[in-house]
C-alpha cells in the first residue's frame, strides 16, 4: 500500500487510541465513589430548664433562634451555621448541639426525690435553680412543698428545743438562702408555727433579683403553673416587685441572719449540724435554695464583712460624687469600673489586680478602659492586693512594696466564685446522670398533693397583719398514704401578693460574632 496513505492511517489510530485512554482515566478520577454523609449539629432544648434569658437568641450570628412563648426555639435551621455559640452561652444546659442521629448529653442534676429531698441524705431539701428548677414562680412552689412534705415525713415541731445552749441554737428547720423559695420556705414556717432561721450570705434578701438593672421586667414564670406558695408572684418591674416584696416581709418580721456564710452541714444521727462563720445550729429539716451562682470567693483580709464592701455590684446609678474601690482582673471587674467610672455619675474608681496585665478581659471591655483611663475616670492599679478594709476605707498594698491609705465610699470585690457543686456534694447531695429530656413535673401540682387545691397567689397590694390571722390561716395538714393526701376541710386563705422573676444568669453576652467567608449554612451543606 502507498505509504502516503499508511502513515496519516497510523497517526490517526494512534491519537484515536490517545484520546480514548484519557478519556477513560479522567473519567475515573470524576468519579468520587461513595459520598460520606455530611453529620449536621442539631438542637436539643430542654423547656424545664429554659428561662427565656435569650442569651443564645442574641448570640446566634445568623438568627436561627428566636423566643416563642418565653422559650427558646429553632425557627431557621437552615441559616445554622454550627458555630455552637448558642449551646456555648446556655446558662442552664438547656440547650444543647449534638450530631444528627445521636443521643444529646446527658444532664448532670442531683439526685432528688419527688419533693426534692436529697435521696442520699433523707431531711436535706434542695429547692430552686440548685435543683435543676429555675424561674422564681417554681422556686416559691417549692419552698412551701418542701416543708409541708417535712411535717408528713416525721418533723415534729420543737422536738429540739431542750438542747439549747449559749453556744447552740437549735430549730425546727434551717434555711439556707433567701431568695424566693427561701423567703417562701419561711413563710410557710410561720404559717406552721415552725421554729426556723433564713442563714443569708448577702446584706439583703433575694439579692439576685435586687441587683437587677433598673426598670428590668420581672415576669411570673413560667406561665402554665400556678403560683401556690406563700409569697405571691406576678408580671411587674424590679422596683415593683422588691418594693412590695419587702412590705409584706417587713410586716411578718421573718426571723433572718444577713452576711453570714454557712460553711458546712452533716447530718448527725435524726438531725443536722450546720456550721457557718458566725456561729452552729441545730436543725431537724435543712432547705438549701442557694441559686447556682456559688459561693462568692473572699479576699480574707480583715474588714471585708464592713457593710461598704459587696461580693457583687447592683445597679451602678445608685453611686454617684464617691471613690470607689474594684478588686478583680476580669471581666465582672473591668465592666463594673467601666460603668462606676460613666462621667454622668462623677465617681472616682480605683481598680485594683493582683497581676501584671489584664489576661481574661474581652477585647471591647479592655478599649472602654483604656479610655476610661485615659479620660483620668479610672485609675488601674497592676501589682496590688488589698491589706485591709476599715471605716475610712481601705489600705493598699502597692507593687512597689508601700502600704497605701485609700479613703473609701465602697469597695466591691469581684474575684469570681466557686460553683456549689462541689460543696452541695460536700453536704450530702448526690449527682447522677438524666437524659437531655428529663422533666421535674409542674411544681404547683407537687404542692396541691399535698394540700389539695389552693387559690392563686399573683396579685399584689394584700393587707398582711403581723398575727398573720388571714393571709397565713393555715389549711389543716391532711395525712399521706403513699403520695395521695386525705382530703381535710379547711378555711380558703385569702390570695395574697408579690412577684418574681427568672433568675439573670447573663449579665454581660458575647458580641455578634463576625463569620468567617469559610462558613456555611446547613442549607448549603445539604446541597
Amino acid at each position: 500500500m502507498d505509504p502516503v496513505i499508511i502513515g496519516p492511517l497510523i497517526a490517526g489510530g494512534a491519537l484515536a487510541l490517545i484520546i480514548a485512554f484519557k478519556v477513560l482515566l479522567s473519567g475515573r478520577k470524576k468519579d468520587p465513589g461513595p459520598q460520606k454523609k455530611v453529620r449536621l449539629l442539631i438542637h436539643s432544648i430542654n423547656d424545664d430548664r429554659c428561662t427565656g434569658c435569650d442569651a443564645c437568641v442574641t448570640v446566634c450570628p445568623t438568627d436561627v433562634l428566636e423566643l416563642q412563648k418565653n422559650k427558646s426555639r429553632v425557627a431557621r435551621f437552615g441559616d445554622c451555621i454550627q458555630c455552637e455559640q448558642c449551646a456555648n452561652v446556655c446558662p442552664t444546659t438547656a440547650l444543647v448541639m449534638h450530631h444528627e442521629g445521636t443521643e444529646p448529653p446527658p444532664l448532670l442534676v442531683p439526685d432528688l426525690d419527688d419533693y426534692y429531698q436529697s435521696n442520699a441524705t433523707p431531711g436535706l431539701y434542695l429547692l430552686g435553680e440548685a435543683a435543676g428548677k429555675p424561674l422564681v414562680k417554681n422556686a416559691v412552689n417549692l419552698g412551701r412543698a418542701a416543708i409541708e412534705h417535712a411535717l408528713r415525713s416525721g418533723l415534729r415541731p420543737g422536738a429540739l428545743s431542750g438542747m439549747n445552749s449559749p453556744q447552740l441554737t437549735c430549730y425546727d428547720v434551717i434555711i439556707v438562702g433567701s431568695g424566693p423559695a427561701g423567703l417562701s420556705a419561711a413563710l410557710s414556717c410561720v404559717q406552721r408555727k415552725l421554729s426556723y432561721v433564713v442563714v443569708e450570705k448577702d446584706a439583703f434578701v433575694a439579692s439576685t433579683i435586687a441587683r437587677y438593672p433598673k426598670g428590668k421586667k420581672v415576669m411570673a414564670e413560667p406561665y402554665d403553673v400556678r403560683c401556690v406558695g406563700l409569697l405571691p408572684v406576678w408580671d411587674s418591674t424590679k422596683e415593683q416587685a422588691i418594693g412590695e416584696w419587702n412590705r409584706i416581709l417587713s410586716e411578718v418580721e421573718l426571723n433572718l441572719k444577713m452576711k453570714e456564710v454557712v460553711e458546712d452541714i452533716k447530718r448527725d444521727q435524726a438531725s443536722f449540724v450546720i456550721k457557718t462563720d458566725k456561729g452552729t445550729y441545730r436543725a431537724q429539716r435543712v432547705l438549701v435554695a442557694i441559686g447556682t451562682r456559688g459561693k462568692p470567693r473572699r479576699l480574707n483580709v480583715p474588714g471585708e464583712d464592713l457593710d461598704f464592701v459587696q461580693p457583687l455590684l447592683d445597679d451602678p446609678d445608685k453611686y454617684t460624687g464617691r471613690t470607689i474601690l474594684v478588686v478583680g482582673g476580669g471581666d465582672s471587674a473591668v465592666e463594673a469600673a467601666i460603668a462606676l467610672s460613666a462621667p454622668e455619675l462623677r465617681n472616682k474608681v480605683l481598680l485594683s489586680y493582683r497581676g501584671k496585665a489584664f489576661n481574661r478581659v474581652k477585647a471591647k471591655n479592655r478599649q472602654d478602659l483604656d479610655l476610661a483611663e485615659q479620660q483620668k475616670r479610672v485609675l488601674v492599679l497592676f501589682g496590688s492586693n488589698v491589706a485591709e478594709f476599715n471605716r475610712q476605707g481601705a489600705t493598699l498594698k502597692l507593687a512597689d512594696g508601700r502600704m497605701r491609705p485609700v479613703p473609701l465610699q465602697n469597695a466591691f470585690v469581684l474575684i469570681g466564685g466557686d460553683p456549689p457543686v462541689k460543696w452541695l456534694e460536700s453536704i450530702g447531695v448526690r449527682y447522677v446522670q438524666k437524659p437531655h429530656s428529663y422533666q421535674r413535673g409542674a411544681t404547683d401540682q407537687l404542692v396541691e398533693r399535698l394540700l389539695g387545691r389552693q387559690p392563686e397567689n399573683n396579685r399584689p397590694g394584700q393587707a398582711v397583719s403581723t398575727e398573720l390571722s388571714s393571709f397565713f390561716q393555715a389549711p389543716a395538714m391532711p395525712s399521706l398514704v403513699g403520695d395521695r393526701p386525705v382530703m381535710a376541710q379547711r378555711r380558703e386563705r385569702k390570695e395574697a401578693t408579690i412577684m418574681v422573676p427568672k433568675e439573670a444568669f447573663l449579665l454581660h453576652l458575647p458580641e455578634k460574632l463576625k463569620l468567617d467567608a469559610e462558613a456555611q449554612k446547613v442549607s448549603d451543606l445539604r446541597r
